[in-house]
């Protein structure tokens, strides 16, 4: 209220800043307590059920479903954008094929911004432009860093695929059966955006100082590299996939839980009950470990899954997204140290989307510190 004398009721929150409020968002809506994410007010089941990446992107970004004509010009303009610059790619020769693959996606989008068109200008009208060209430089650029580490040279784009099909088309070097891409879309969709979280938030700091909405996302690629962040899907399948079977799965799960073990891919900020995303992915990957003929690896995930969650749900613990979308990629034929890229192409949807509803009158982000002395 205007003029009022009484003061805000102060925060509370703890170190790392859990239970912080920074602001308002019209974005995304996460319940912890009922386990539900919504984008925009369309819960993230329906849009896996009948609607495309490209849509839900579209969503995040401008926040309404597109109209066909829409999704037309929407889905052109990525299309534009696929190729990204030759310095970026020439870049990805001289990085060592050991180097982590969000490394070298990291490095040749920092290539790529140099070569960026109006880099100087970050009006808004500018900066509402770079959404599609960062989306699609992207996903071409992350399709190489998956190839390189297999020595082998990046793909053309096929125009004739969607974003979802062509991705996995440059990234593996054979076209994709529907089931595979379906599956890879929904993981895409669900994981396109989840609110603040470190990663988020470091791209809102960074486009909070006047500077392009590439910088942001490169940016939230930083955070996203951390094992606790974007690494935890390839730990969480790397633990899953050193049990031999759901029996060992569950002898094993009860000696690290009397040794106080943190289980990679389970236990979240946020949630405080079942993960909406697992919930959504399970039958995906379900699907796709039968079909390949790994129906044990399922197993020993049901085991694992059901082991800790009996003695952690108690204490709010329960699988999250990255125990689940290992199982998606493994059968797909993505390399193990290559999945936090398909996590970082989706969730770089809601960073810019995030900035984007940030940047019309947002202050530089300066928090302050209580001296200890």
């Amino acid at each position: 209220m205007i003029g009022s004398s009484i003061p805000p009721s102060p925060q509370t929150y703890g170190l790392g800043l859990e239970n912080l409020i920074t602001g308002n968002t019209a974005i995304s809506e996460i319940d912890g307590l009922l386990g539900t994410l919504r984008f925009r007010g369309y819960p993230v089941e329906e849009l896996v059920a009948g609607a495309s990446f490209e849509t839900t992107s579209y969503l995040i970004l401008h926040g309404e479903l597109p109209n066909p004509r829409q999704l037309d010009a929407w889905c052109d303009e990525l299309q534009r954008w696929r190729v990204p610059p030759a310095a970026a790619l020439d870049a990805l020769a001289r990085l060592p094929r050991r180097a982590h693959p969000l490394a070298q996606y990291r490095t040749m989008l920092t290539v790529a911004a140099c070569h960026t068109p109006e880099p100087e200008n970050n009006e808004l009208d500018a900066q509402w432009r770079r959404p599609a060209r960062i989306l699609s430089w992207t996903a071409s650029l992350a399709a190489a860093s998956i190839r390189h580490l297999e020595g082998n040279d990046p793909l053309p784009h096929r125009e004739d695929l969607g974003f979802a099909a062509n991705f996995l088309y440059q990234a593996l070097g054979r076209e994709p059966s529907e089931e595979h891409t379906r599956a890879f879309e929904a993981s895409l969709i669900v994981q396109a955006e989840h609110g603040l979280h470190a990663a988020a938030f470091s791209a809102l700091i960074v486009i909070s100082t006047g500077a392009d909405l590439g910088s942001a996302v490169l940016a939230g690629m930083g955070a996203l590299s951390g094992a606790r962040h974007g690494g935890a899907n390839q730990l969480a399948f790397e633990m899953l996939d050193s049990l031999t079977d759901p029996d060992h799965a569950r002898s094993w799960a009860q000696d690290a839980l009397a040794r106080g073990f943190r289980f990679p891919g389970f236990g979240h900020r946020v949630y405080r009950c079942p993960d909406p995303r697992v919930r959504t992915l399970e039958p995906f990957a379900e699907s796709l470990l039968a079909a390949s003929g790994q129906q044990d690896l399922w197993q020993t995930y049901l085991a694992l899954r059901e082991e800790v969650e009996g003695n952690l749900a108690s204490k709010g613990v329960y699988a999250n997204v990255d125990s689940i979308t290992g199982l998606i990629y493994h059968p797909i034929g993505l390399p193990i140290s290559a999945f936090p890229i398909p996590f970082c192409l989706a969730i770089q949807t809601g960073w810019m989307a995030h900035c984007l509803e940030y940047l019309p009158d947002g202050p530089m982000i300066e928090p302050g510190a209580v001296y200890l002395g």
